[in-house]
């Protein structure tokens, strides 16, 4: 018996020994140099640790624990088997290798080895020292199936990012930003100027960001079903490591902007010589000469000639300071950082200054404890003129405004008011000049994006983890026009002041749980999360002040308006996710996700969004084959889009003032209890592949993707009292292929060389449209000179053809239904002539380094597309009109220039300016985006330490046959299809910058 207990405690005693066995080492690269914060776990568990400042590591394994795996990013992982030892060194190769990046996927990570889904990436590398006031700048042309355009060279303007097409008609058609598991509202602005408005994106340091992953296909997004059918754009932020030395890095960057392109307008005297010859062509036509009243320019070559457009722009500057560093002790990861940010645009009155502090910290709590914060407050001041779509901005005024006119008096001051030619003529009050000298308009944003969260792994494979985000966001815009202004003429002057608050709410959580057995192993995910957010919106108006100069709303002698309105909006949703793994060779996953949203109507406010996706890697089953990765995946899925008015469903009384301030309410909206998801149904099969020696990696896939239930705005009829109602009516169609190679093409110490190419097509189709009239016949649906149309693409230009200019008569020629050449303008006559979707967007870009010399270029192309300049039927009229022209136009026909290009100049007597394909023009681009050289000196004091100088430049080329300002412009509103019609939008900066980048 005493025998017998003896054993016990022997046997135990050795368990207990296993148990407590601790395996100790160091960690380096091939060159002997330790790596700091590499993990060390035991394979199949959680249980492990990283690496200290000296590469050392120590941890006690689960009891039979046979391997432990040892990975650092950048480097081969390691499987290394205990074998009884109690000292393991282990040795990492740099990868060569993009199967081991890793990826975020929504509520968690993945690498790309095991991915199954669509999901493209780029990293801090992209990011840097990009020259671009936000990081959107900085993505175009390296992520196939993600067009990123900017609507205006506006100093902080909305951009249009759109993931394999516009999805939808009416509802929102921008992907979902998530900022560390925080979803922010992307779309609020200042007051309208005219242009695409002001974006919080601008508030994002690109400096912080440490990857963006963009969810493209139903599988990846439908994590977030509900508003994942546009996509979905995680951003990360940088991070601290554990037990990694803290480092410091300080950047610089300054430079000038220009406009990549102006327009060639006339001189005064070239003007006043135009406007005699087509006042002459007009008194030939009517027989009434309008010189005898005053008209004619008697001397023209004597007018006075001034370049609005030289005096309203400038070369801008900018310049931008930024520190961070970033570390960790055992317990504890922290980053925090600064960036300031003052830049000019090449507009004068236009300026922006952003200050940006983050701070992110995560504790670990003993072993199985951890929690975290992130902290991001910014604060933007964006000094602003009028924009796109609005006479009086400056870039627009200067284009229309009379040449002839002289800027200032006598005595050197700016002019302004209602002022006229030589020959009485006066269009606008104010000047391009006195509306940017007259006016104050200021937009500041104030936001903090916070998030803190607790993690709890109870057992091995088993994480709890919990975060709530906030995004607070106000912006206070405030507009003063004096008097001499176009804007403040005629009232004295003119006031405005108008602010906007969000509070938004996320909070997410979610349990894991991740268990391996023989060759497989299983990923399970379950997340609840909620979002709730709340808008306020006020403003007041007033004119008549004492002094021009007085810029505050308490000034004005008159309060002429007012309003304001609360909104709020929630969504909750349940989500089941699975990730099976086989071999490390056969991967599927499989997602389902219910969602809740407060803007349906009560009989279906949830929706369900289940997807599923697989991949298979043929590469093991070729012995010695060539390559290190052949997978072959597919994925199918639903995702929902809920970007319509949080109150469409309801029934709804507008109150106010009624017929002789009598207060009183009208129905503005009936109720709809059936109003449910937009649901986008996708489909992908792609191929992924590496080569084993590095040199090639890619994918090459296709896409469809069907939008139906449409959230469409039917017009009702008038009886009804109100004018449409939103319904789910319609079925949309995008479709492509997707393709992007990475090219390593040398790789040693002292040379590399990498090469990136990437594209994607896109053919979009309205399948379905609803039957309002009866005829049996789904309804067209014409916007302006847009159609939709089952059959076609959505926007499709709907014009009449031009064709070109009676050589006998000067006349502008159209083409009738008849097929006919004609003068008279055939109204009825509209064709469907293009779309202003591109068919191909795409990239390609290098990198080569040499000895601490490093040279990098990224172009990005857009092929198939067309634009409507409406701005043109004012500058290119033949001076059919008051406003100046640009020098194309000294080209019109007359009796001795029978065979010009631009019909005959008759004043005030149209001559081809009315709608039509003459003002359709392809927008073929390709542009270098990026270009940068830079050089690193090496162990400045100490062997971690670096400085890097460089030289960068963006929009530095563009190649096109367009003939407005910018082919890339598009004069959409964000959450819109309605894209490509033109009035004056700004054109890109072209940027030249010097910076400094110090590592410490």
């Amino acid at each position: 018996m005493h025998r017998l207990l003896l054993l016990s405690w022997a046997i135990l005693l050795s368990t207990g020994v296993l148990i407590a066995q601790t395996v100790t080492g160091t960690v380096t690269d091939d060159e002997g140099t330790p790596l700091i914060g590499a993990s060390i776990f035991a394979k199949g568990t959680t249980s492990g640790t990283v690496t200290d400042i000296d590469g050392n590591y120590s941890f006690n394994p689960p009891a039979n624990t046979e391997l432990i795996v040892v990975t650092y990013t950048g480097f081969e992982p390691q499987e290394v088997s205990i074998d009884g030892r109690s000292q393991i060194d282990v040795v990492l190769l740099e990868s060569s290798t993009t199967l081991d990046q890793v990826v975020v996927t929504g509520y968690g990570t993945q690498t790309r080895r095991r991915l199954t889904t669509s999901i493209a990436s780029v990293d801090a590398a992209a990011l840097e020292n990009v020259p671009t006031t936000t990081f959107e700048g900085a993505l175009q042309g390296r992520l196939p199936g993600v067009t990123i355009t900017g609507n205006a060279g506006t100093l902080g303007a909305q951009t249009s990012i759109r993931i394999r097409g516009i999805g939808s008609i009416n509802s929102d058609n921008q992907p979902l930003f998530v900022v560390d598991g925080v979803i922010i509202n992307s779309s609020l602005g200042g007051a309208d100027l005219g242009g695409p408005g002001t974006s919080p994106l601008v508030n994002i340091n690109p400096n912080d960001i440490a990857t963006i992953d963009v969810l493209k296909d139903a599988a990846s997004a439908s994590i977030y079903g509900s508003r994942g059918s546009n996509g979905v754009i995680i951003i990360t932020t940088k991070s601290g490591q554990f037990n990694q030395k803290a480092s410091v890095t300080i950047n610089q960057q300054a430079g000038i902007t220009r406009p990549t392109n102006t327009f060639d307008l006339l001189t005064g005297p070239q003007y006043a010589n135009l406007w005699n010859q087509a006042l002459d062509a007009r008194t030939r036509i009517t027989g009434t000469d309008l010189g005898d009243f005053g008209f004619r320019y008697d001397d023209p070559d004597a007018e006075p000639s001034t370049d609005w457009q030289d005096l309203v722009l400038r070369n801008g500057s900018f310049s931008e300071t930024s520190a961070n560093v970033g570390g960790g002790t055992e317990r504890l990861a922290y980053y925090i950082g600064g960036t300031f940010r003052d830049e000019k645009g090449y507009v004068l009155g236009t300026d922006l200054q952003r200050y940006s502090l983050r701070l992110n910290l995560e504790q670990k709590l003993g072993d199985k404890w951890r929690v975290g914060l992130n902290v991001n407050p910014t604060r933007t001041v964006n000094s602003r003129q009028n924009e796109d779509n609005n006479v009086a901005s400056p870039l627009t005024y200067s284009a229309l405004a009379f040449p002839n006119i002289a800027a200032f008096d006598e005595e050197g001051n700016t002019r302004g008011g209602l002022l006229s030619t030589s020959n009485g003529q006066n269009a606008f009050a104010g000047t391009p000049l006195i509306n940017i000298e007259g006016q104050n308009i200021s937009l500041t944003q104030n936001q903090v994006i916070g998030k803190a969260f607790v993690e709890f792994q109870p057992i091995a494979g088993l994480k709890l983890r919990s975060s709530f985000g906030a995004q607070s966001l106000t912006a206070r815009d405030n507009q003063k026009s004096s008097s001499l202004t176009t804007d403040g003429n005629g009232s004295r002057g003119t006031v405005s002041a108008n602010y906007q608050e969000v509070l938004n709410y996320t909070w997410d959580n979610t349990a894991s749980y991740f268990m391996e057995f023989d060759r497989s192993d299983l990923d399970l995910t379950f997340a609840f999360s909620m979002q709730d957010e709340q808008f306020t919106s006020l403003n007041v108006d007033g004119n008549n002040f004492a002094d021009d100069r007085l810029l505050t709303l308490n000034s004005a002698a008159e309060i002429t308006g007012g309003g304001g309105f609360n909104t709020q909006f929630r969504f909750v949703g349940y989500l089941l996710a699975a990730q099976y793994s086989f071999n490390n060779q056969l991967f599927v996953r499989g997602s389902a996700r219910i969602d809740g949203s407060s803007r349906f109507g009560s009989d279906n406010l949830y929706g369900f969004f289940p997807a599923i996706s697989a991949a298979y890697d043929l590469a093991p089953s070729f012995v010695n084959g060539p390559f290190s990765q052949l997978k072959l995946r597919a994925s199918y899925g639903l995702t929902g889009n809920a970007g319509i008015g949080n109150f469409v469903s309801r029934g709804l009384v507008g109150f106010g003032t009624d017929y002789n301030m009598i207060p009183g309410g009208t129905i503005s909206s009936l109720p709809n209890s059936d109003l449910t998801w937009e649901t986008a149904t996708t489909a992908d099969v792609a191929l992924d592949f590496e080569l084993g020696s590095g040199f090639l990696s890619g994918s090459i896939g296709y896409y469809n993707k069907e939008s139906s239930d449409l959230l469409l705005e039917v017009p009702q009829p008038q009886t009804n009292g109100i004018n449409d109602i939103t319904l789910n009516a319609g079925r949309l169609r995008n479709q492509g292929i997707e393709f992007g190679l990475d090219f390593n093409i040398l790789r040693n110490d002292d040379l590399s060389l990498t090469f990136n190419i990437n594209g994607a097509t896109v053919s979009n189709e309205v399948l379905e449209l609803t039957d309002n009239d009866g005829d049996g016949e789904p309804d067209d649906i014409i916007n302006g000179r847009q159609l939709i149309r089952v059959g076609e693409a959505l926007g499709s230009w709907f014009l009449v053809p031009y064709a070109g200019v009676d050589s006998e008569t000067g006349d502008a020629l159209f083409t009738n239904t008849e097929g006919e050449e004609t003068s008279a303008y055939p109204g009825g006559n509209r064709l469907i002539f293009g779309n202003p979707l591109p068919d191909f967007t795409g990239g390609f870009g290098s990198r080569l380094n040499f000895r601490g010399i490093d040279f990098s270029f990224q172009f990005q192309a857009a092929l198939g597309h067309q634009l409507y300049r409406n701005e043109a039927r004012f500058t290119e009229t033949n001076l059919s009109s008051v406003f100046n022209q640009v020098t194309s136009q000294l080209d019109s026909w007359t009796p001795e220039n029978n065979n010009a290009s631009v019909p005959e100049a008759r004043l005030f007597i149209g001559n081809g300016n009315q709608h039509s394909t003459r003002y359709l023009t392809d927008a073929d681009y390709l542009r270098l985006r990026n270009v940068q050289l830079g050089y690193t000196f090496q162990d400045l004091g100490g062997s971690d330490s670096s400085l890097r100088v460089f030289l960068s430049g963006q929009n530095l080329l563009t190649f096109t046959n367009f003939t407005g300002l910018d082919p890339e412009a598009n004069g959409a509103d964000n959450n819109s299809y309605q894209s490509g019609e033109l009035f004056f939008s700004r054109p890109q900066s072209e940027i030249y910058s010097v910076g400094i980048n110090l590592n410490l």
